[in-house]
């Protein structure tokens, strides 16, 4: 009696069966990612790159990828700064955009910043966040340094962090201190969300802002304090959508020079 042929892989079961290998082979680098970056090597390496770009000593207690593939970092310090816990989100395709950022969101949770202004300058240590001491600084009534030398200053490459990263903040604190080390003004408990939505025919950053006590650096104190603000792709205008705290509210309004804007109605609040 003569044998049967084996018959052989239908292109169905050869689909199948790749695309079982490839899951497989997906899910171990998937699970060998997570397991490299818990290691002290990797550790090392963020700790290194992070001191690279501040210029400053850092030190990291933990950290490890999320789920979605991007990073958690754990226990981050440097001059000033405090960041307990930090999300990072990834983008993978940046590098094949001029303009997107690595860094696509910066998830902050606890964090606490001590700007301390520089005698000789005027700039805010730590150096590689002054332009974000230098805007909120003018928002709580803090004037901006006069020839300050920014172009010297320490700064994370445009391609991994620049103004295209989205930041949410919770339970933040932020402190400016003098050259003398006496405290100019703060915020805290700052809660901040940033959405990407759909305005009109364009997209557009909503922006909602709480903070439960705004110290002006002229003294008042404002409690309560929300903000929800628009800024539309294109424009130079922001809209300010709603904005106000425990002691008054004012209406929408239009903007150019948001920061300067913001202290002048700040201001306004506290007198109300």
């Amino acid at each position: 009696m003569a044998k049967k042929k084996k018959k052989g892989m239908t292109a169905v079961e050869k689909l199948k069966r790749n695309l079982m290998t490839g899951a497989l082979i997906l899910l171990v680098i998937y699970i060998g990612i997570h397991i490299i970056t818990r290691t002290g090597g990797f550790n090392r390496l963020v700790t290194d790159k992070l001191s690279n770009g501040t210029r400053l000593p850092v030190t990291l207690e933990k950290c490890g990828a999320t789920p979605l593939l991007g990073l958690r970092l754990q226990g981050l310090d440097f001059y000033g700064v405090r960041m307990p816990d930090v999300r990072i989100k990834i983008d993978w395709f940046a590098r094949l955009s001029k303009e997107k950022p690595l860094v696509k969101r910066l998830d902050i949770n606890g964090l606490e910043v001590a700007f301390r202004q520089v005698p000789a300058t005027g700039n805010w240590q730590p150096l590689v966040m002054n332009d974000l001491g230098s805007r909120f600084g003018a928002v709580v009534g803090i004037k901006p340094a006069i020839g300050a030398a920014y172009d010297e200053l320490p700064r994370f490459p445009a391609f991994v962090i620049n103004k295209k990263t989205l930041l949410d903040l919770h339970r933040a604190r932020i402190t400016w201190y003098d050259g003398q080390n006496r405290e100019l003004a703060y915020v805290t408990d700052v809660d901040s969300q940033v959405k990407v939505v759909a305005f009109s025919d364009r997209k557009a950053l909503q922006v909602q802002l709480d903070c439960s006590h705004v110290k002006l650096a002229s003294g008042p104190l404002l409690r309560d304090f929300e903000l929800e603000a628009v800024q539309i792709d294109g424009y130079e205008h922001t809209l300010i959508m709603k904005m106000g705290c425990s002691e008054g509210e004012f209406e929408g309004f239009q903007t150019k020079t948001l920061w300067e804007d913001l202290f002048h109605h700040l201001s306004q609040l506290a007198e109300i």
